[in-house]
């Protein structure tokens, strides 16, 4: 994406500033690079034996068992390749609070791999996962971006539509908000914290200090 894209971008999202942007890309692109290392050394090592135990463990309620069974299917490995039955464990372990599951479903939606195309579940499910603060919100909010990127100003097959670009600029401005809301609820976590310490040091009657003094 070059300057002009970016200015362009900001301009349509006030909250979202180029070096924020760039910033997240980069943090996006590294995350993307260690997730894909780690499913080539997951589907590389897989067996018959790893496969029955997670789908024991899936069944027992197991939150993230499904995902290793969607990479499992999505490439081929220990069982044959089946990207529905990826798909099937991806929603699975997305249901449950994955959100690596989540965003591999996402990708799935948008390319209509092993589901029926619809960008608006994909969306929906970027959005979810742009908001947490693990390794995979990064590439979600990359993801958003790109998509708002093609509909602002056309790429990757897809034709300019600024009504869609505006709804996928919404979206990352709820993330912004959310992630912001977030980091202050942990500030005032910290103020609340560091009150009650004061209080409770303003409210220590002087001879308990006196008493400390002459334990030293």
């Amino acid at each position: 994406m070059n300057t002009d894209n970016l200015f362009y971008l900001q301009a349509l999202v006030p909250n979202i500033n180029c070096n924020k942007m760039k910033k997240i890309f980069a943090l996006g692109l590294i995350c993307l690079v260690l997730l894909i290392t780690a499913s080539l050394s997951h589907a590389e090592g897989t067996t018959a034996e790893m496969i029955q135990s997670w789908k024991d463990r899936a069944k027992q309620g197991d939150a993230y068992a499904p995902f290793q069974l969607g990479v499992s299917y999505q490439n081929g490995q220990g069982v044959k390749k089946n990207l529905v039955e990826a798909a099937k464990w991806y929603q699975i372990g997305a249901e449950r609070g994955d959100l690596h599951a989540a965003l591999t479903l996402a990708d799935m939606y948008l390319k209509g791999e092993g589901v029926q195309q619809n960008e608006e579940k994909a969306i929906e499910l970027y959005t979810k996962v742009g908001k947490s603060v693990g390794w995979y919100a990064p590439i979600a909010r990359a993801n958003l971006l790109v998509l708002a990127r093609n509909y602002s100003l056309g790429g990757e097959g897809v034709k300019p539509n600024k009504t869609k670009a505006h709804a996928i600029f919404k979206r990352l401005f709820e993330i912004e908000t959310a992630l912001m809301d977030k980091g202050q609820a942990e500030m005032d976590k910290s103020i609340q914290k560091a009150n009650e310490a004061a209080d409770t040091i303003m409210n220590t009657p002087k001879e308990v200090f006196d008493d400390l003094k002459k334990t030293k």
